[in-house]
């Protein structure tokens, strides 16, 4: 239902979609991912995540089992745009996040109950919306008037809730409120 949707708006809503209904996911993109560019590791490689899911798992599944998550799981990072190649090693990368994909995911994270807060979770982190730069991109973001003053936070929604910012953006939210409600 929405009309005219950029391509990547579009691969970054199914990605934090599937953030939110799958907490192995949401961790391997939005904590493990980011912690190895933080530790000087640019790419990751299937045997790497073959042993995170080991160390997340233990040995409650076989390793034919984590061959296959760690499949999964890097073919849908690839395709969020997180990882930049299919073949080992790959590129961590970070997705372009258009204005109109930020703006519906900061209303969608109001409307359900998340790890973290609005500003500091795995749903920005994923896409590397941290600290200053995630400041600087909610400044000039419409729909939200954005304000910091040392730990001191003023998020100004333009629009009572994602329907409402919805409806003045010319998007049909039907489909995905039910999604997100079942």
């Amino acid at each position: 239902g929405w009309k005219e949707m950029a391509a990547d708006t579009q691969r970054l809503i199914c990605h934090w979609h599937l953030q939110l209904a799958d907490p192995l996911y949401r961790h391997f993109t939005g904590s493990y991912r980011f912690d190895q560019l933080n530790h000087g590791h640019r790419t990751l490689s299937k045997q790497q995540v073959v042993r995170w899911l080991r160390e997340q798992m233990g040995e409650r599944w076989a390793i034919s089992t984590r061959l296959q998550i760690a499949s999964k799981l890097l073919s849908s990072a690839f395709a969020a745009g997180l990882i930049g190649s299919r073949r080992d090693p790959r590129p961590i990368t970070f997705p372009r996040v258009p204005e109109e994909a930020l703006s519906y995911l900061l209303y969608l994270l109001r409307e359900v109950e998340i790890n973290g807060s609005l500003l500091d979770n795995p749903y920005l982190a994923s896409v590397g919306l941290v600290g200053e730069f995630l400041d600087d991109r909610l400044r000039g973001l419409p729909g939200l008037a954005f304000g910091r003053q040392g730990e001191l936070v003023d998020m100004g929604w333009r629009h009572s809730d994602l329907t409402t910012w919805a409806d003045k953006n010319g998007v049909c939210l039907s489909p995905v409120k039910e999604a997100v409600a079942s």
